[in-house]
This record gives structure tokens, sequence and C-alpha cells, in this order.
């Protein structure tokens, strides 16, 4: 890999201004201090801001680590999700020791499962998703230009002596034209594509194959791996560090497995109700309905509104039906699956998730929003597990003026 220069010059300099920034907070922070009582004063204790300093200072290098080298981000990406795929299964693996199955057995068992279930996803649901989903690619076109033959005709009508919206109306519909077969284009171009990728579809092959290897050794030596973490962990810090754990699990393993659950539940109901009434493209909308219903609140719309739509273009009677059953699976959702299957609540106010799923989306997409909020709740068990920690960081000492 080649030296540059002028990059390398910036990140010195990001570091230099970085340190500079900090060193000026800490000096304004004593002045300041000598210019009021000694009652009022902030007291900072230097330990911690070394140690803040160190944390900062490897939190830069492993980003700077990850930019320069990708294969040892795209390793460690692979080995987190062998982790959570760990995480996720290791129920599974639990409740069939207990049953009487040793460990190693009960791992099989459930590789073997989770790998039958993905052949029925395949051999069964796959080649009539991939139908549905071409046909659905190629018809979106005429769907929206339905849907907006409809407005067009209605604005025409109670609008026709405004020359100024009628001119308005025909430039809308010749872009709006023109966006959506562009749009169709690249999807169809996009789809057409995948199968040029091959060194992207190999690197995904080599992580499907190791994710569960890694997830297979780390279940088997589950107990080894927690027991050399803890050593890891000065003595001083070890029960207050196992301790935060313990909680950070408790607030997300009900919440990341029990989202999991009950969207698959909510996909499968959708799917197989569209079915029954005959709406097209029901196993799409049925697995865009799962994967948007991992996201709060705003999950279950995202799939509302395609179904409704697609019932819509077929018959208006077929998209209130479709209207009814969805409310009737949120219903069934919210008052039955979530109470027995999430348990107890995240703990976050429901203002505060919807700004953390709107950020999240911001920022990383689909993934950002599916992501923010179990990340948001870990944040708030941090805090809150060191909130006196952090009041004892800038803390008025009443007790020195006394002691002089």
């Amino acid at each position: 890999m080649p030296f540059n220069v002028r990059e390398t010059l910036i990140n010195v300099i990001f570091i230099l201004l970085t340190i500079l920034i900090a060193l000026g907070i800490y000096y304004l922070i004593n002045i300041g201090n000598t210019k009021v009582s000694l009652k009022n004063r902030l007291r900072l204790d230097q330990s911690y801001i070394k140690r803040v300093t160190i944390y900062i200072l490897i939190i830069l290098a492993v980003l700077y680590i990850f930019t320069k080298f990708p294969i040892i981000g795209s390793t460690i990406i692979t080995i987190i999700i062998a982790l959570v795929v760990a995480y996720l299964i290791n129920p599974l693996v639990k409740n069939l020791e207990k049953k009487g199955l040793k460990r190693s057995y009960a791992i099989l068992l459930v590789y073997f499962l989770v790998i039958l279930l993905f052949a029925i996803i395949i051999i069964l649901i796959m080649p009539k998703l991939s139908e549905q989903l071409k046909r659905l690619l190629y018809s979106l076109p005429s769907f929206f230009e339905d849907l907006f033959n409809s407005a067009y005709k209605f604005l025409k009508e109670n609008f026709s002596e405004n020359e100024t919206v009628q001119n308005l109306i025909t430039e809308a519909k010749a872009t709006f034209t023109n966006s959506i077969s562009s749009f169709q284009g690249k999807l169809i171009e996009g789809i057409s594509n995948v199968g040029e990728r091959v060194s992207g579809i190999a690197s995904g092959l080599v992580r499907i194959v190791l994710i569960p290897i890694f997830s297979f050794y780390f279940l088997m030596d589950k107990e080894k791996y927690i027991a050399g973490f803890k050593r890891t962990i000065p003595e001083k810090h070890r029960k207050n560090i196992i301790s935060l754990l313990k909680d950070i699990d408790k607030v997300n393993s009900q919440f990341v497995r029990g989202r999991l659950l009950m969207a698959l539940a909510v996909g499968v109901l959708t799917a197989i109700f569209l079915f029954i009434m005959r709406i097209e493209y029901a196993l799409v909308v049925g697995i865009i309905t799962c994967i948007a219903d991992i996201i709060p609140y705003v999950g279950p719309a995202l799939g509302f509104i395609p179904a409704v739509l697609i019932a819509f273009f077929d018959s208006p009677i077929k998209a209130l039906f479709v209207a009814v059953v969805f409310l009737l699976i949120q219903w069934v959702e919210n008052n039955i699956l979530a109470p027995k299957i999430l348990g107890t609540t995240i703990g976050l106010n429901p203002m505060l998730i919807l700004l953390c799923l709107l950020i999240g989306a911001g920022m990383f997409g689909v993934p950002g929003m599916i992501f923010s909020v179990p990340v948001v709740a870990t944040v708030k068990v941090v805090i809150n597990h060191y909130k006196n920690d952090v009041k004892n960081f800038f803390v008025k000492d009443e007790n020195e003026e006394d002691n002089i």
C-alpha cells in the first residue's frame, strides 16, 4: 500500500486538533475554577481524564485500521455476526441441554433445523418469490401510472379552468413517467448484474461458511470464552462490569429475540391471508411485512401501504379487506403476541424510539432503523449503571471549603 503524505498529514492534523481542543476545555475549566469559591469549583479527577483519553485513542486507532485495512474490518464483522448468531440460538441450545442432550448434539440439532428451514425456503419459496418479484418490478410503472392518472383526472376535472395548475399537472406527469421508467430500468439492471459480481458472491459465500463454524465454537466453548473474558477485566472492576453486561443482556435479549419471532409470525400470517384472498404478490408483501415489522412503530405501516396499494389496483373492496386483515394482525401482535414474547418493555419513551429510528434511518438506512433501538437501550443501561460515576466526574465538592 503506497504511503500517502497528504492523507497522513490530514490525519495527524486532525489528531492534534482533537488533543488541542481537549486541552483547551481542560484549561478553561481550571481558569474558571480560580474565579469562583472553592465550594462552587468543578473537581476534575485526573484518573478519569486519562482513562477517557486512552479510550478515545483506542477508538481512533480502531477506526483508522478499519479504514486502511478493509480485510481486517471484514473479518471482524464476520466474527461479530457469528457472535450474534450464537447469542440468538443459545436459548434453544440451553433448552435442549435441559432435556438431556449433550451440548455438541444440541448445537448440531439446532443447526440441522436451521439448515432444513433454509432448504425449504430455497426449494419451495424462492422460485415463487423470484417470479412474483420479477412480475412486480415489471408492473410497477403501470401501477403508479394508474394511481397518477386517477389523481390527474381528479385535478383536471376540478381545476380545468386554471391554466397554471394544468401546466404544472402536465409537467408533473411527464416527470413522473420518466422517473418510474428510470427506476424500473435501474432495478432490472441491478438484478441482472448480480450474477456478474463474482468476487462479491465469492466473498459472501466464504462468510456464509465461516459464520456457522465460528458460531459453533463460540457455543461449544462458551464457558471457556466467558471465563477468559472475565480474567481480562481488572479485579476491582470485574463485579461491576459483569453486572453491567447482565443488565444489557436482560434488556436486549427479550427485545431482539422477541421482535424477530413476532416479525416472522406477522410475515407468515400476512402472506397466508393475502394468498387466501388471492392478492397478487402475497409472498413478496409477506416478506416485506416480516422485515419491516422488526422496526418498532414504523414497521407495520411499511408493510401495510404496499399491500393495500396492490389490492386497490385489483379491487377497492379487496383493498378494504386487506386493511381490515392488517388491523386484525396488528391487534393480535400488540395484544397477544407482544405481552407473551416481549414480556417487559425495553424501557424507552416512544418519542425517543421514533427519534432513534429517524436518526438511524438517516445515517445507515434500514439497518440503522433495525439496530438503533437496541443500541440506544444499551447506552441507557450504561448511563444508568455509571450515573453516579458521571456525577462524581464534575461534582461540587461541598466539604472542600470546610476542610481548609
